[in-house]
């Protein structure tokens, strides 16, 4: 199967949490920034990724914290940081209990890695209006620390 294949199939068989998530990435709706979904990197296939930014965004179910899914996500991190593209990893359970503190790490990855608080592109499309500067206390700590 290629690797066209295989991305259809994984985008038809999203989890409910991908799908929501999804709804609010899509379509540059998140600040203007545009994501594909499922995107092929390598042997990997990235479940959002940003390539203005390089980041990707990944929601993972329980079976990711068993010892063998978190040795080949430490190689899949290490692949893609060799390839310039910082991975953020949240729980679905993340997803679920704060998904506004989810959206803000991910906007606040987007203007780290470039400098921009919005791409001027489709605004009357955009669902995710960033907080101004004077409304962040702190970056939340939402993303799973890396191994």
């Amino acid at each position: 199967m290629n690797s066209t294949a295989i991305a259809r199939r994984l985008r038809r068989d999203q989890t409910d949490e991908e799908k929501e998530l999804w709804r609010a990435l899509k379509a540059g709706r998140f600040a203007g920034f545009k994501f594909r979904r499922q995107h092929p990197q390598g042997k990997y296939f990235l479940d959002f990724y940003c390539p203005t930014a390089r980041l990707s965004v990944e929601l993972d179910g329980f079976q990711h914290g068993l010892p063998e899914h978190l040795q080949r996500d430490e190689e899949r991190a290490k692949f893609l940081a060799a390839a310039g593209i910082e991975e953020l990893r949240f729980w679905n359970h993340q997803w679920r209990k704060n998904r506004e503190g989810v959206l803000l790490d991910i906007w606040a990855a987007l203007h780290r890695r470039t400098g921009c608080v919005k791409v001027m592109r489709k605004e009357q499309n955009q669902r995710f209006v960033p907080p101004k500067p004077e409304q962040l206390i702190e970056k939340p700590a939402m993303s799973r620390p890396r191994q």
